[in-house]
């Protein structure tokens, strides 16, 4: 979530080095993909699939050789699962990266709350139109806000004009003292003092603050928090079970690698594994793993979690770069030859990630590296670079 609004407009994001490696049952390890249960329509020995491998393996050897600790990335196509990994699970030590790491998934938190919300549509408890007024009053008030006109679709699609709470001082704050607690009433507070960007509807900038908002919607409808319905609606049904709300949790569930932080031009990385992530509540505070969120993205993106409307809902995307196009809390990016990848970048301090695939969910790919570059932007054009090679790579091939 740190700088979020660059990452997801400049499609940050990627992987690095070392072999295609697959781990077996015994801890070693096998250049061969490993199958799910689901069918087998397609063999990733193909030549063809060969060749687009390596070339994934390639990217992510440049990119670590460019100072990226370490990179784990999972694809999953009709059913045949490849992952690969490169790279150090830690700057001073040599345990390699490991496909089952967990990992802070950052906004990509968005479309599990985003999701959750167009459920509790379906199901008629709430509607896109409804204002935030409507069900927090007050929440959102004076500083030129009239939280009536402000409805529950521009907060998912970012056109509320509130601005985001994690782009100001609050960011400062987050790296001198990572172990502060935050309440989402404070994210709030922080997000509309300075007043609205622009009017509602009238223009997007991506702000965490809507999300928080959000979640605090879906508590007010269910009388739970966002994280008890993201847990009772997607993570439980799904058997998700690698993946948490971490909330003021500071520690990672073990397997997972060491994350680090550039805060200064040309200076050390720092050790940012252990942090409070309340600040990130519904907009960035969950964990999980590759095989997680890529089981997440194949469900959502085959319709299983929503009904059509929603689903259409959700996936009716504006441009708001010329490149990359946002829906209802899931952005849209496409490949030279036309695949539309739906998914979402995620960054913390420590850890940045980016998950999706195509409609129907047969095809997705997630993926995390262990730095977030900070004012780096060598590193940061370095990972633009990088994902838009791995994701032309698996998916430009084809039109599926």
């Amino acid at each position: 979530m740190m700088n979020v609004k660059k990452t997801i407009l400049m499609s940050l994001a990627v992987m690095m080095a070392g072999n295609i490696m697959l781990i077996t049952g015994d801890g070693s390890s096998t250049a061969s993909a490993q199958a799910s249960k689901a069918p087998l329509v397609a063999s990733v020995t193909m030549p063809d699939a060969s060749q687009q491998q390596q070339r994934i393996q390639q990217a992510l050897d440049q990119f670590v050789a460019k100072g990226i600790p370490g990179v784990i990335l999972q694809t999953v196509k009709d059913g045949v699962k490849q992952d690969y990994v490169a790279g150090k699970a830690s700057i001073y030590a040599e345990r390699k990266m490991q496909p089952d790491f967990h990992f802070r998934i950052g906004s990509i938190t968005k479309t599990f709350t985003a999701t959750v919300i167009l459920q509790l549509v379906g199901e008629g408890k709430l509607s896109l139109d409804d204002s935030v007024e409507k069900w927090l009053p007050g929440v959102v008030q004076g500083k030129g806000y009239d939280s009536s006109k402000i409805t529950i679709r521009m907060l998912l699609n970012m056109r509320s004009g509130i601005p985001d709470f994690a782009s100001g001082k609050l960011s400062s704050q987050i790296f001198e003292n990572r172990f502060k607690n935050y309440t989402a009433e404070e994210l709030v507070k922080v997000g509309v003092e300075g007043g609205p960007l622009f009017a509602p509807g009238s223009k997007f900038d991506y702000s965490s603050t809507n999300t928080v908002l959000a979640g605090l919607i879906i508590q007010k409808v269910t009388g739970q928090t966002y994280a008890e319905q993201i847990k009772k609606r997607i993570i439980e049904p799904l058997k998700l079970n690698n993946t948490s709300v971490a909330g003021s949790i500071t520690k990672l569930p073990e397997p997972h690698a060491r994350g680090y932080v550039i805060k200064t031009i040309g200076g050390p990385l720092e050790d940012f594994t252990e942090i409070n992530i309340s600040w990130g509540h519904a907009a960035g505070d969950m964990i999980s793993t590759t095989a997680d969120i890529n089981r997440f993205f194949s469900e959502l993106l085959a319709g299983n979690l929503l009904k059509p409307e929603q689903m259409k809902e959700m996936f009716t995307a504006e441009l708001v770069d010329g490149e990359v196009g946002y829906g209802l809390g899931i952005s849209e990016r496409k490949t030279a030859n036309g695949v539309s990848i739906w998914g979402h970048t995620g960054g913390t301090p420590g850890y940045i990630s980016f998950a999706g695939g195509t409609v129907g969910g047969k095809h997705v790919i997630t993926y995390n590296y262990t730095l977030h570059p900070g004012p780096d932007l060598d590193k940061t054009k370095a990972a633009a670079e990088m994902q838009k090679t791995v994701l032309e790579a698996e998916f430009g091939q084809s039109a599926q």
